[in-house]
Parts: C-alpha cells; structure tokens; sequence
C-alpha cells in the first residue's frame, strides 16, 4: 500500500477490480465547488462559505473519488458559466466549465481512477433551473467519460473492459430533462442536520447509522462536518474514528464526505 501516490491510488490497487463503485470505501469532498482559493462575496467571505482547501483537481489529485457539487442557475451567463457553484446560495466563483475542465484533465493522467460526480443539489437561480440545458452541456462536454446509469453496479475491472474512457459516474436528483440513461438517481445522504454539531454529537449520530448502514446496492454517503461557530475542523477525529485498526467504520461506508477547510 506504500507503492502508490494518492493521483492513482485505484489504478494501484488492482484487488478492487472486483468491487464496484458501491461496494468500495471512497474519500469524498464536501461541497467540493466551494474551495479557499475561488473567490466569494465580502460578506459572509470564504471562512463562512469555503468547504475545501483547493480546488477540484487537487482534491483529485489528493485522492478524492467522489465530489460533493451543488450548483445555481445564472440564466445571464454563458455556456458552462450558466451552472455556478454555490453554498446556501452563497457564491463561488467556481463553474460548471471549471468541474468538467479540472476532471477531464485529472483523467487524462490518471485515467483508470473512477470519480462518483454527485450533483447534491440543483437550485434555481432568478430564473428557473435550467435541467434540459444541464444535460445536454453534460453529454456534450464529459459523455464520452461518464459511466451508463444501467452498468453502474459493475465491477471495476468489468468497467475497465467495456470502455477505457467511461469512469465517472454522475447522480442527480430525479428531473424528467435530465436523461436516466447518463444520470443516476440522487445519492442517499446520511447528515445529522443540525445547525450546531459538535465532535461528540457527530461521532454518535455517526455511530448510529454504522449500526445499520444503507446497502451497497446503489451509492451512498456520510457527512463528517461539524459546526460550532462556523465550520470546524475535526481532521484528527477523523483520522482516529475510520482508523481501521480501531473501527469497523471505514469498511462499512460507502463515501465519506469530509469538509477539509
């Protein structure tokens, strides 16, 4: 395991070729459009709207395999800059062009990595959310690269040997514009959904679904983000409580999101 850089920890690991997209234990990224160096309003400003140090390529790069993005609809803009990503309707500058450029350009270097794109949440903008528009930039932009609804519970290695292009697996919530073929339905979310999560709280609630995790018939995943006075970082806990020396916990998750600013 000490073989491998964090770019292409899949592709090194050849024993999960076996397993699919559900059944692996995967690093995901929290709101992952909202990162430290995109640019925010004044007001809240990045310590209050920012979820992630960098940007998606080096989360990427890092060794996140499912990416948390939640968009706004600007009818004003153009193309790609139509879909901007955006936190309780804050803000990033981030855009759907920047996504779709950073994954193409990480597959292109590590192109037998596979990444869950999980669109957490399409919100309407001053206009309604454009779904059909959505769809057709998708197919047009990242198609040839994105995983069919149908052979989504593959193996890897099954995956592997029917294209060497699709590997990103997109989910959506349901909308009639938005082709079943190419999106998956939403991914379930387990988040304790309180305004104010301390450590303790968070490790219980986390327990607690651990105890009767979702099956690994479809993806699914769990938020480890605390919130006292603004967001919290809690990497430590982390490290300690999906240590699998000392827990069943990694082994019985899907994806864990982590806010990592």
């Amino acid at each position: 395991m000490s073989n491998y850089e964090n770019d292409n920890w899949m592709a090194a690991t050849p024993a999960i070729d076996s397993l699919s997209l559900c059944e692996l234990t995967l690093p995901g990224t929290h709101n992952a459009g909202c990162d430290n160096e995109a640019s925010y309003a004044l007001i809240p400003g990045a310590n209050l709207v920012a979820c992630q140090d960098v940007p998606f390529y080096a989360q990427l790069n890092r060794g996140a395999r499912a990416l948390d993005v939640r968009l706004i609809y600007d009818a004003n803009a153009a193309g790609l800059g139509k879909f901007r990503f955006q936190h309780s309707g804050y803000l990033s500058s981030r855009t759907l062009e920047d996504l779709v450029s950073n994954i193409k350009a990480f597959l292109d270097s590590s192109y037998n990595e596979f990444i869950i794109l999980d669109f957490h949440e399409l919100k309407h903008g001053k206009e309604a959310f454009d779904f059909k528009y959505l769809n057709d930039m998708m197919l047009k932009h990242l198609g040839d690269r994105i995983i069919p609804t149908e052979n989504r519970n593959l193996s890897l290695g099954q995956l592997k040997k029917i294209s060497p292009l699709q590997r990103v697996l997109v989910a959506a919530p349901h909308h009639y514009n938005l082709d079943f073929k190419w999106f998956c339905r939403q991914i379930e979310h387990k988040w304790i959904d309180e305004t104010i999560v301390s450590a303790k709280s968070l490790r219980n609630y986390i327990n607690e679904v651990l105890n009767s995790p979702p099956g690994n018939g479809s993806p699914w995943s769990l938020s480890t983000t605390c919130y006292m006075v603004g967001p919290t970082r809690i990497l430590n806990e982390i490290d300690e409580w999906f240590d699998p020396a000392k827990s069943d916990w990694a082994e019985k998750c899907n994806i864990i999101k982590l806010r990592l600013y």
